[in-house]
């Protein structure tokens, strides 16, 4: 499969210019809470270099960290440093989870943060809580588990709101040449793409 083939699924339906134009300007922010727009990810980028960017649900979210764990064994910096193809990560809860965000999950891709939301509601990506039907192989915990440990890492924190809106769901994103080339919009709260599809997508098979 292709990132430009096209999709007749409503979860992985491209929107349409307009909706994405204004979803570009939409202002996130990085680590230290500076501010920058969505687009600036992936316009006046190089011609050959393609912009893969996943949205995360809530900072807290144990499912969304073993995803990213798996991101990072299955499409290592290099491998895709190779491939021209360069990995960002959206969550949508506040910045000052960034960080804690990036050494737990072992991530060395560059993390931002939209706590409003307004990237994710702009570009359709769903809100729910259902776990799905089908467990992805990501999921290396069982349900218990990653409830568990969901649970305590967000009472711990002692700010219980301020990772992020718990039932917003994410989604990847493909970009080359300031283009939308492929998207996946979660339809459940554990319905990232497998890794696995995800290489057949960036030709990496």
């Amino acid at each position: 499969m292709g990132a430009t083939d096209e999709h007749k699924e409503p979860h992985r339906e491209l929107p349409d210019l307009k909706t994405l134009g204004e979803a570009g300007d939409i202002l996130i922010k990085d680590k230290e809470g500076k501010e920058i727009t969505f687009k600036s990810l992936y316009t006046e980028k190089p011609e050959n270099e393609r912009q893969l960017i996943v949205f995360v649900r809530h900072f807290h979210c144990g499912s969304c960290k073993q995803y990213v764990e798996a991101l990072v064994q299955d499409l290592p910096p290099e491998k895709l440093s190779k491939a021209k193809i360069a990995l960002t990560i959206i969550g949508c809860g506040d910045t000052v989870w960034i960080a804690p965000y990036a050494e737990e999950t072992g991530c060395p891709f560059p993390i931002y943060a939209d706590p409003s939301v307004q990237s994710y509601k702009m570009l359709g990506m769903m809100s729910n809580m259902w776990q799905g039907d089908t467990r992805p192989s990501y999921l290396k915990k069982s349900t218990l588990e990653n409830f568990m440990t969901s649970t305590w890492n967000t009472l711990k924190s002692g700010h219980p709101w301020s990772s992020g809106a718990k039932a917003q769901n994410g989604g990847e994103w493909l970009f080359q040449g300031g283009q939308l080339k492929w998207c996946h919009r979660m339809r459940n709260s554990t319905d990232h793409t497998e890794t696995e599809e995800l290489k057949k997508v960036l030709g990496l098979e």
